[in-house]
């Protein structure tokens, strides 16, 4: 069974606007809708999308569940999250104009969370795992929640045998890596942020992976945007460069591609057949209006044009 959990997920209200979005004028609404926010969450849905069983957990605000799990449930996932009761689900608003060079976001906290809540949340995740299972943990939890008890729940699924895939930054992702786990996903700034050097470029990525103290993590992708991604992977390095698409919700863009990512592993993909199948992932969520969700066959054309190559 795959597991996403997502700390802190959320509703999106996506909004496009006639034109360019434009300070100081009255900006008109072309139309809106509400969609599934947080990063586990939009992996789920591309799994879903791929017809592969999975379930949705995490912490969910008793407020604005019922909307929610129907968006999931919308998409073929199956919600298992732990309910804080007497709070809400965290808000989010995407803002999109007719210009289509990306999506301004306004986001929420979201809710406070007790220790025992923590606890009880735990204890029910590890009781569920088995290991063959992925449990992927995408999204940074609220910042209500510090990275040393962020660390302390991965420790208890990696001690089920649970293969742990980290989509994580900041503070947290410093200390989700001190666990081991089997794939992190950072992007350029992130990787900087990690290794502690100053990264401009492919070769400085490469530079700072080479001359860093990261422990054995089998995957570690890092996503250059646009450029596509490195993939540093028993001793070898890869590169994968996406088609060039017309771009018109980039939100969701990079957790498509981790849902690629997870559905790949599961299936045993080869590096290649990974990366690329990935990519078309991404480069497909990218072309839709909505924050979640692809189209497979729109991905498989895609793939044809996805450039990979082995660097070393």
């Amino acid at each position: 069974m795959i597991y996403t959990v997502t700390l802190n997920p959320a509703i999106d209200h996506i909004i496009h606007v006639k034109d360019e979005l434009t300070r100081g004028k009255n900006n008109h609404v072309l139309e809106s809708y509400n969609d599934i926010g947080g990063k586990g969450t939009h992996v789920s849905v591309v799994l879903s999308c791929l017809e592969t069983q999975n379930k949705a957990t995490g912490f969910i605000g008793e407020q604005g569940k019922n909307e929610l799990y129907a968006l999931l449930r919308e998409r073929k996932v199956i919600p298992d999250f732990f309910v804080l009761p007497n709070r809400s689900v965290r808000q989010n608003y995407v803002l999109m104009d007719e210009t289509h060079a990306g999506s301004f976001m306004i986001t929420h906290t979201g809710p406070t969370i007790t220790s025992e809540e923590i606890k009880l949340f735990t204890a029910d995740l590890v009781s569920k795992l088995a290991p063959d299972d992925l449990v992927v943990f995408a999204g940074n939890p609220s910042k209500l929640i510090n990275a040393n008890v962020y660390r302390s729940i991965l420790e208890r699924v990696k001690e089920t045998g649970a293969q742990l895939i980290i989509d994580a930054s900041g503070e947290y992702l410093k200390e989700a890596i001190k666990v081991t786990p089997t794939l992190i996903k950072p992007n350029q700034f992130e990787f900087a942020e990690l290794t502690k050097k100053t990264i401009t470029s492919i070769d400085d990525t490469i530079g700072a992976m080479e001359n860093s103290n990261l422990p054995n993590i089998d995957y570690i992708i890092v996503s250059l945007g646009k450029e596509g991604s490195l993939l540093f992977h028993n001793n070898s390095i890869y590169r994968v460069t996406p088609p060039k698409v017309n771009t018109v919700n980039d939100t969701g863009c990079g957790d498509a591609f981790v849902g690629g990512i997870v559905y790949a592993l599961y299936k045993k993909f080869a590096v290649k057949d990974m990366l690329t199948f990935a990519t078309s992932v991404s480069a497909s969520k990218a072309m839709q209006p909505t924050s979640s969700g692809f189209v497979p066959s729109e991905a498989s054309l895609l793939r044809e044009q996805v450039a990979f190559e082995k660097i070393k």
